[in-house]
């Protein structure tokens, strides 16, 4: 499929000032772009829900050629046959940033049934007097056999940083950080949740949760408590990045995090339809090089992860031959545009998106993006990167090439290349 490019007769809208709208809620955001790039690199996270055998030389490297790595905190805690496993990552990149998975609200009902994964099975014993209900007094749940504790409440909160940290001080595995999962300024309620009958009620006042305002700002007020009491618990170099449309959308919320991970991007956070286009648009005020600004910079932030956990297979072009589609490398385009934010691949699934097969070395930024009509161009010390937005969603949202040394290296659908 050509992708066509629209110019402004003349013009060259170098992104040097941000013009993003505010909304209530919105601090003024900064009026100049300062092309901020950490050390030239493009920047990998990688997620794992199981990490494999890390004895294993190749295995292992999948793991440490990224600069952040989401794990599950209960692989390796709660289990004495995994200590230790964390520092063969360590010793291989003393650089990497390890940050465990942790839920904000809710507990599994599972892990009673098995005391020998003790981390679980303490999270389990402490959130259990907090577990919430729904109006007709059904146990609420947001996906199956997941329960929603009453994380608004104080003691609630305090219990489960008390078994984090209890892990954290005893275990050979050490987290530089967690990634929480997730937060948004209601509830939602997957629809995979069968049986359940009610409407969600966490205070118990027999009033829906979408209808009780008390209930609401509890709800967001408590998530503000939940990073204060870790960051206290756990020192201020502890990152702390969240999913969840508010994490993708409240400056001011994002203010206390070190990063956001972009789930499925860009489908959450940037409303539907051309959502690529709306992620990279200056006039909207959730726009990368916008949020890029938002949170804390303190131990390698900001962390801004885009993530797209399954590929676009395929896709039939204009000329019915079908192409294959990696959402990692349209990702990793927009990362190097975007500057802090790094690239996620996602390990758990083998072939799925993974280590890029084109490595890039384009060195050092020489300034910002300039925009073209639809097109983003970027200079680097050894190369360039220009995309071009196309329909600006899947499953062929842009084309883009990357020049390196003087060579194209890495293109996807069809443009025609600057000089």
């Amino acid at each position: 499929m050509a992708i066509k490019a629209f110019f402004a007769a003349g013009a060259t809208v170098l992104l040097l000032l941000l013009g993003a709208c505010s909304t209530p809620g919105e601090p003024d955001l900064p009026t100049a772009y300062d092309g901020f790039v950490d050390d030239g690199d493009l920047r990998i996270a990688a997620y794992s829900e199981t990490l494999g055998d890390l004895t294993d030389p190749e295995n292992l490297a999948r793991y440490t050629r990224a600069d952040i790595l989401l794990v599950q905190c209960d692989q390796f805690w709660g289990r004495p046959s995994f200590e230790g496993r964390l520092n063969l990552i360590r010793a291989a990149n003393p650089d990497l940033k390890i940050i465990g998975y942790f839920r904000s609200k809710v507990a599994k009902v599972n892990w009673v049934d098995h005391p020998e994964q003790t981390y679980n099975y303490d999270l389990y014993q402490a959130t259990r007097p907090y577990w919430t209900q729904t109006t007709t007094g059904d146990t609420l749940m947001d996906f199956p056999r997941a329960v929603v504790f009453d994380y608004t409440n104080p003691a609630a909160r305090r219990a489960v940083i008390d078994v984090f940290t209890k892990y954290q001080n005893s275990s050979t595995n050490k987290f530089d950080g967690v990634y929480w999962d997730y937060f948004k300024t209601t509830l939602w309620i997957s629809p995979t949740v069968t049986g359940m009958t009610g409407e969600p009620d966490m205070d118990g006042d027999g009033e829906a949760h979408w209808d009780d305002v008390d209930e609401l700002a509890a709800f967001q007020d408590a998530q503000y408590d939940w990073l204060h009491e870790m960051q206290a618990a756990m020192g201020p170099d502890f990152i702390q990045v969240a999913n969840g449309s508010r994490a993708m959308t409240d400056s001011l919320f994002v203010r206390e995090l070190d990063g956001v991970f972009y789930e499925l991007f860009p489908n959450v956070g940037f409303g539907s339809g051309e959502t690529f286009r709306k992620a990279l648009d200056l006039n909207r005020y959730n726009n990368l090089f916008a949020a890029r600004h938002w949170p804390r910079t303190t131990n390698g932030g900001p962390w801004m992860i885009l993530s797209h956990r399954q590929p676009v297979e395929s896709y039939q072009d204009d000329s019915g031959a079908w192409q294959p589609v990696n959402p990692g490398n349209l990702l990793r385009a927009i990362a190097l545009l975007t500057d802090g934010t790094a690239t996620h691949y996602d390990y758990s699934y083998q072939t799925r998106a993974a280590i890029p097969a084109v490595e890039l070395n384009l060195g050092k930024a020489l300034g910002g993006v300039e925009i073209v009509g639809d097109r983003y161009i970027r200079d680097f010390e050894r190369g360039r990167v220009v995309l071009e937005m196309g329909v600006g969603h899947y499953p062929e949202p842009l084309a883009f090439s990357v020049r390196q040394e003087g060579a194209v290296i890495e293109t996807f659908g069809d443009m025609t290349e600057l000089p």
